[in-house]
Parts: structure tokens; C-alpha cells; sequence
């Protein structure tokens, strides 16, 4: 199962450095995004979001897909009620979504006998049922 932290190491990754820069220091998910992110605050509220919809304890906790695609569905609706909405802002969210969709497996896929259901179409699954698709 993938730790919180290791989760956003691999988002970092994807993302890039310069977009989701990381303290190798810290100790709680609020210090864990370095001021210098693409999206700062939005960086940051993600990463508290996710701990919290995971109910982490520590930065080494597992979490599950479900829990951390509400957290971010819940900040995208946040950002979209606003009076002057973000694109760049929510297309970073999706952004997201879609890479956790990727990292994280799918718990009700299960292999049916000889036949498995492809990770592509688990993912694609996956991400359909957080945006409503």
C-alpha cells in the first residue's frame, strides 16, 4: 500500500520539481510543500486535505484512492464556487486526479478468474466515477 508521503514523492515526480517542490524535512503534511510550489497554497491544502480525508496520523500512513479522489474533488468544488474561478488552478487539480488515479490501485477491482480487468481500464474507471463521467 503507498504511504502518504510516497504518494506525493511519485506526484513530484510526474509533476515536476518546480510544480510540487517538497521538504524532505518535515514531519506533518502542512510543512511537507515547499513555498515555491507552482501552486502554493493550493499544493498545500491538497496535502492536508488528502492526510485528513486518509485519517493519517503521520506522513508514513497508507492511503487509498477513494479518500484521497474526495479530497481533491472537494478542493476543485471549492475552487470553482469562488467568484473569479482558477483555471490553471483546477486543471492542476485534475492534474492530480488523474496522476492518483495511476499511483493508487482501484480496491474494487479484482482479478474475475483467468480474465483481468486491465489497469487502463481500472484507472480510466476510476477517474470517470470523480469527475462524474
Amino acid at each position: 500500500m503507498t504511504s502518504f508521503l510516497k504518494l506525493f514523492q511519485q506526484l513530484q515526480c510526474e509533476l515536476g520539481e518546480a510544480a510540487l517542490p517538497l521538504n524532505p524535512e518535515a514531519q506533518l503534511p502542512q510543512g511537507l510543500i515547499l513555498s515555491q510550489a507552482l501552486h502554493p497554497e493550493l499544493s498545500k491544502d491538497a496535502a492536508m486535505l488528502i492526510f485528513k480525508y486518509n485519517r493519517c496520523g503521520n506522513l508514513l500512513d497508507p492511503i487509498s484512492l477513494y479518500p484521497t479522489l474526495d479530497a481533491l474533488g472537494s478542493l476543485k468544488a471549492q475552487i470553482s464556487q469562488g467568484s473569479r474561478t482558477d483555471i490553471d488552478a483546477i486543471r492542476f487539480i485534475e492534474d492530480m486526479g488523474c496522476l492518483v488515479t495511476q499511483l493508487l490501485p482501484d480496491p474494487n477491482i479484482e482479478s474475475l478468474g483467468d480474465t483481468e480487468i486491465s489497469e487502463i481500464s481500472s484507472q480510466n474507471m476510476a477517474f470517470n466515477r470523480w469527475t462524474g463521467v
